[in-house]
């Protein structure tokens, strides 16, 4: 049976994910991803090479536009001077069709338009070399900005590729269903996605209709001419100030350059070496770079302007945030997001900063239900009885569907001699995306951790520190348990308990909801 496709055209990369039934995924097509610095799956670069090819011998004297996309584009633009060579043409679909991006060896143009109907053949027609499947229904998102030709203009490109159906949703709602986001609920959400070329803000509010249409109503929205290409360059003027080039740095450099920003995402040092060349840079250089060159403060800039949309809007909060696009995982960037948005939901996943829209695309097609679910670990901290420290026990695992079920967690907890009060700090654990913390099964069964460092620490956010402690009467003895807990998940993302004394077989706390889950 057909699947149901989806393709996430970008303006540097394009991803292609499919629902089968019910089962949503991102598709390897190994001849056209992207393979330099290192291979990126599932990433297709939007970069195309025409040329003309003549026909059978019937037809010797008529020639037939084609085009090389992907990496092996890339490649044969080595140089970065083919006139025959074009990528980033998304935007200029949506704004000047006719314009020409590339030009055939004899020197005829070719328009914005033509370069995306060759890309798009060319990639429904690898789909169905590399896994014996015509692609019949298909979906594409688009930029909530983008007029509704450039949705006519995607439609004429696949159906001469054979498309039958063809349908489109905003970026920004694919992205939310990609994420795992009901956006059937009544909700304030914000999309950042930060790519190569751009940063886009939208905000939407989402609701019912937003689940029927795939549309939704935009309440803010800002773009920046900003990228992960612009800090490519700096990378390497950084690097070698002396040998800054007139017009531009070869394209094998560039390779390298992003090689070293993406390993510094999440290492301390990265050594390039290239061409004759090497250099060292630290990742606390990135930050004093990206610092230098403005890039935090216009982000911020940006946000502040959604604010200001916002609160012009009537709108003085936002629920979630999305962060999508390869140039979120610099460092620094989730935090200031979270600086401006410390009450909402800040999802950050590396394994959906690429693949969210495609999924969410993939997933709106084929008709897939998405619940809820906790983006991060959730813990009460207790106290080490042994080392007298504060630790972390686990509750609510992160990727944990709601609502729950009322006896979803149950925990017994025992008082000591003389105790009067008992308190239970909720704290979410791993927030911003980091990779998530290693938890250690203790012999009760249950799972513990402990942050030792600054950094560990930082990851730790207490969320109900204003919360009353609940009286022990009479006061603990030390021997037995005390308190039975009882944790649970409601349909609003509440984090339930019912608190029983053991003693006095009665409940002190009966299905309260205690912190709301970010």
């Amino acid at each position: 049976m057909d699947g149901h496709w989806a393709i996430d055209l970008g303006t540097t990369n394009t991803v292609v994910a499919r629902d089968s039934a019910g089962s949503v995924e991102a598709v390897r097509l190994k001849a056209l991803a992207r393979q330099l610095p290192v291979e990126q799956f599932p990433l297709i670069p939007s970069a195309v090479h025409v040329y003309e090819e003549r026909g059978p011998w019937w037809r010797l004297f008529r020639k037939t536009r084609r085009a090389i996309i992907g990496q092996p584009a890339l490649s044969r633009n080595f140089d970065g001077r083919s006139p025959s060579f074009s990528q980033s043409f998304k935007p200029m679909l949506a704004m000047e069709p006719h314009r020409t991006l590339a030009h055939l060896p004899d020197g005829r143009p070719v328009s914005a338009r033509e370069i995306t109907h060759l890309f798009l053949a060319e990639l429904i027609r690898d789909i169905r070399m590399e896994h014996g499947e015509k692609v019949l229904d298909l979906t594409i998102p688009a930029p909530v900005g983008y007029f509704e030709h450039y949705r006519a203009e995607l439609q004429a490109g696949v159906r001469l590729a054979g498309v039958k159906r063809m349908r489109s949703l905003d970026e920004p709602v694919a992205a939310a269903l990609g994420y795992g986001v009901n956006i059937g609920r009544d909700e304030v959400l914000l999309v950042l996605d930060f790519g190569g070329g751009t940063l886009n803000l939208a905000v939407l509010r989402l609701g019912p209709q937003s689940a029927h249409t795939g549309r939704a109503d935009v309440l803010a929205k800002h773009m920046v001419f900003l990228g992960g290409n612009n800090v490519d360059v700096w990378i390497l003027n950084h690097l070698f100030p002396k040998l800054k080039p007139g017009e531009e740095w070869p394209r094998n450099l560039v390779w390298e350059a992003i090689r070293v920003k993406e390993q510094l995402s999440d290492q301390s040092v990265v050594e390039f070496e290239e061409d004759g060349l090497k250099a060292q840079m630290t990742r606390n250089d990135l930050i004093e770079m990206l610092t230098r060159e403005g890039l935090y403060e216009q982000i911020r800039v940006a946000l502040a302007d959604i604010q200001r949309q916002l609160l012009e809007s009537g709108v003085d909060h936002v629920d979630e945030v999305l962060m999508v696009g390869g140039s979120t995982q610099l460092p620094g960037i989730p935090a200031v997001v979270d600086d401006f948005f410390p009450t909402s939901v800040v999802r950050h996943d590396r394994e959906y900063v690429f693949t969210s829209v495609a999924l969410g695309a993939a997933r709106y097609a084929g008709g897939v239900p998405v619940e809820d679910f906790a983006y991060h670990d959730y813990a009460i901290a207790v106290q080490d009885e042994v080392n007298h420290r504060v630790e972390y026990e686990l509750v609510v695992p992160r990727r944990t569907r709601y609502p729950t079920a009322p006896d979803f967690a149950m925990r017994y907890y025992k008082d000591y001699q003389g105790m009067t009060e008992v308190r239970f700090a909720v704290c979410e654990v791993g927030r911003l995306g980091q990779a998530p913390v290693k938890w250690e099964r203790r012999p009760n069964g249950q799972l513990y951790w402990a942050a030792t460092t600054d950094e560990e620490k930082a990851q730790v956010m207490e969320l109900n520190p204003n919360d009353a402690a609940l009286p022990l009467t009479p006061t603990g003895q030390g021997t037995n348990p005390r308190l039975r807990v009882t944790y649970s998940i409601n349909e609003d993302r509440w984090l339930c308990s019912t608190v029983e004394d053991l003693v006095r077989k009665e409940f002190i706390r009966v299905d309260e909801p205690v912190v709301r889950l970010r």
